[in-house]
């Protein structure tokens, strides 16, 4: 009987411990899913950042291949980076019936679709172009503008 006296003693001194032990895996658990949530989030913002710089590249080349394509007019491309960027146009359609002219404001109205705030201008040194592209990867920082160039002989 003396064994019986011990035994429930000891269970009575253990009584609420494995709730403890399950709240403390509980906490454990909910600070890890919180840290994975904040890998996600971070996740999908580079993702954003790297699918901007992508199509900046991407329209930078075509504004280069254009100016390939239209050499003797190679000095009507030269349009250096405005002010403020256009707005975006769905509808646009230059029709100015001069090619450099229609491919600038082409360029700049997709820079303006595919990029925040995109802008972008173009120098051109003899036979040699330089493409510059901004845009703003935080809407809320539009006095910090990321800067792409790219320089190429035509």
């Amino acid at each position: 009987m003396a064994l019986k006296n011990s035994t429930s003693g000891g269970a009575r001194r253990q009584a609420g411990i494995g709730m403890i032990e399950v709240l403390v895996a509980v906490l454990i658990l909910a600070i890890g899913l919180l840290g994975l949530a904040a890998l996600q989030v971070s996740s999908m913002q580079f993702t954003t950042a790297a699918q901007a710089r992508s199509q900046a590249t991407l329209l930078a080349h075509d504004m280069l291949e254009r100016m390939r394509v239209n050499r003797t007019n190679i000095d009507g491309y030269n349009s250096p980076l405005p002010g403020d960027p256009a707005a975006c146009d769905v509808d646009h359609d230059p029709g100015n019936n001069n090619v450099p002219a229609d491919d600038l404001a082409e360029w700049r109205n997709q820079l303006a679709c595919l990029l925040p705030l995109g802008n972008g201008g173009i120098e051109v040194v003899g036979q040699q172009a330089t493409v510059s592209v901004e845009w703003v990867e935080d809407r809320n920082e539009p006095d910090d503008p990321i800067s792409f160039s790219f320089t190429a002989g035509l």
